[in-house]
């Protein structure tokens, strides 16, 4: 059994997409760790992949996340905003990740700063209420 948000898990009970996509941001976080770390090009391609492998499950869950929470009428509004703000964490990853390397002069600590996105990103969705956004959608 585990502790989440003030709730016990019973073993067996499914995750949720919010809880699913958490995952996604620890397991993101795990592979910055560990890319920090790094001694090899082996190891490199090996993260590439794990990254690869996540990648495509966190970007589906948000946006059927998203789009539970969008009402069916203004969907194309949300999904414009959803995809504007796509393109600003295109923008900003890389921001932060140049910054770090040019800082520190080498992209060990720059791909160690990325872990700043992932704690951002689950705070912020940590402070999402889904129910209350479907029920304002569905209204």
């Amino acid at each position: 059994m585990a502790l989440w948000k003030g709730t016990v898990l019973q073993t067996g009970e499914t995750f949720n997409t919010q809880r699913s996509i958490l995952l996604a941001l620890v397991v993101y976080s795990v592979i910055a760790i560990w890319g920090f770390f790094l001694n090899s090009v082996v190891e490199f391609w090996f993260l590439a992949w794990m990254v690869a492998i996540v990648q495509g499950g966190s970007q589906a869950l948000s946006r059927s996340l998203y789009a539970s929470m969008s009402p069916a009428v203004k969907s194309g509004e949300f999904f414009g905003l959803f995809g504007i703000m796509e393109k600003f964490s295109a923008i900003i990853g890389p921001l932060l990740f140049g910054l770090a390397g040019a800082t520190f002069g080498s992209s060990r600590p720059a791909v160690l700063s990325l872990i700043v996105l992932f704690i951002l990103g689950g705070y912020i969705l940590t402070r999402v209420n889904v129910d209350a956004g479907r029920k304002a959608a569905q209204e």
